[in-house]
């Protein structure tokens, strides 16, 4: 007949292989959350990276647009202004000349 000593030990050791077992357990739930949450950084890094470039062609795409009109506004301009009469050139110098002498 197994004595109380022999019971408390045999209890014991059965705690000891739930403890050990609990523990094994929680390190394999530890390294599953982890990698768990590596594949959703990496996710979200892609996600993000995709994001951040379809951002930036669309803003290359908006700022080459506007350069693009603006450019052409100037040349027009330009192209006005070479077309103007000397004697117009002339005459706006010679007011501006007028306007600096009379300070």
């Amino acid at each position: 007949m197994p004595s109380l000593i022999d019971n408390v030990i045999s209890l014991e050791q059965e705690a000891d292989g739930i403890i050990e077992a609990a523990q094994a357990r929680s390190k394999s739930i530890l390294a599953s959350v982890d990698d768990e949450l590596k594949r959703y950084r990496e996710e979200l890094t892609a996600q993000l990276e995709a994001r951040l470039a379809e951002f930036r062609t669309g803003t290359e795409k908006r700022f080459e647009d506007a350069l693009a009109r603006i450019s052409a506004q100037h040349s027009e301009k330009l192209q006005a202004i070479k077309e103007l009469p000397e004697e117009f050139s002339r005459l706006q110098v010679d007011r501006i000349l007028d306007r600096f002498n009379n300070w």
